[in-house]
């Protein structure tokens, strides 16, 4: 859900007077005034009031948006949830961090899917935990993007985390793993990798040379 864009006025207009600013009425609540505020502020004489008054007008906008979507998340369609999970992913706001975390356990795969690759996308240190536990999620593709997810991180210490999943049967949780486990760069993993230059899936053996390759 793209922002609008408030762009401050080129020629600044005669100095303007806030007709909330001489208010004392209580009944008035200052927060609910603000975005009145800030209109106001637009027709500031000084360009940097003016800016500012836009970017204060679009910090709302997106805080709008972000109640839509975590409406929308909680909807019983799972197109509609997933298309929400995506698009408060791609707002980069640690506000939507709760609702992502609990889409983790949305019955449908595909809204687990999005929500783990949008926490992905976030690189948030404090999702380390809940990512883990998506590792045994019944969904190849959840544990799949869960491990992709964790390897962007690129910490040392979910090298160990990882490293449960070298055991996996599916050559395509192994790719992921072994990417992931290059991207931490941690030496002590060597040993577990090296077992899977012989694997009979030539993916695996590429991916294991390769996260060798950045453990050097």
């Amino acid at each position: 859900m793209a922002a609008a864009s408030f762009e401050p006025s080129a020629e600044p207009a005669d100095p303007v007077v806030d007709p909330l600013a001489a208010s004392a009425d209580p009944a008035v609540d200052p927060l609910a005034a603000l975005p009145q505020r800030f209109l106001v502020a637009l027709r500031d004489p000084a360009a940097e009031v003016r800016e500012a008054a836009c970017r204060a007008l679009e910090r709302l906008e997106r805080r709008a948006d972000l109640a839509t979507l975590q409406l929308r998340a909680q909807s019983e369609d799972p197109g509609m949830r997933v298309a929400a999970i995506y698009e408060l992913g791609a707002l980069v706001d640690p506000a939507a961090l709760p609702t992502l975390l609990s889409a983790l356990r949305d019955v449908a795969e595909d809204v687990r899917v999005v929500a783990v690759r949008m926490l992905g996308e976030l690189r948030e240190p404090s999702t380390v935990a809940p990512l883990a536990q998506c590792l045994d999620d019944p969904s190849l593709h959840v544990r799949r993007h869960a491990i992709e997810a964790l390897g962007r991180l690129g910490e040392r210490r979910i090298a160990s985390l990882l490293s449960t999943m070298l055991s996996a049967p599916e050559p395509e949780i192994l790719v992921s793993t072994l990417r992931a486990l290059g991207a931490c760069r941690e030496p002590n993993r060597v040993h577990e990798i090296l077992p899977l230059f012989s694997h009979p899936d030539a993916g695996v053996r590429a991916a294991a040379i390769d996260a060798l390759a950045q453990l050097v």
